[in-house]
């Protein structure tokens, strides 16, 4: 088999890596009802990042307990598996009723409905090197952890409001 010239190869080589590019920026949102009907093998090959818009409380838990029997979870986990970055957006309504330990044991990232980041942080004790890292948003807390005067001192500063689930 012959080997293709030098510009023929450099320009097949650009043409991938501007692919990978597009492909790294491209972001595809899902509701809950598209993901329980499975995504098409193009979303994975054509986008890095999966935002999951409002899915409902129900969702959260099971994915926090990587239940795959529930459809969507599934969709969910199948999609991190090949490498696509979540993102999910709720309602700050649900903030109080989260598992914060399951959730954050996945690699994924949380807004509410307005857009605001949502850190979430399992540890029975919050100190300052846990929150003095963290940008804007809110920090969900643990059920039953304690948040150090310093800890409280930096969100205070920083107008960051922190949230301790039931």
């Amino acid at each position: 088999m012959a080997a293709l010239p030098l510009d023929q190869t450099e320009q097949i080589v650009s043409r991938i890596v501007a692919l990978l590019q597009q492909r790294e920026r491209a972001v595809f949102a899902a509701r809950q009802s598209d993901l329980a009907q499975g995504l098409s093998p193009s979303v994975y090959v054509r986008h890095a990042n999966l935002h999951i818009q409002q899915p409902d409380l129900g969702f959260m838990r099971q994915l926090a307990a990587l239940d795959a029997n529930h459809p969507a979870v599934a969709t969910a986990l199948d999609a991190m598996s090949y490498g696509i970055h979540l993102h999910i957006s709720l309602h700050q309504q649900l903030l109080t009723a989260l598992p914060v330990a399951g959730l954050s044991k996945l690699a994924l990232t949380l807004s509410d409905h307005q857009g605001q980041a949502i850190w979430l942080c399992p540890k029975s004790v919050i100190g300052y090197s846990d929150v003095i890292s963290l940008k804007a948003g809110i920090l969900l807390l643990a059920p039953r952890s304690l948040l150090t005067p310093l800890a409280s001192d930096v969100l205070t500063q920083r107008h960051m409001q922190w949230i301790r689930p039931e």
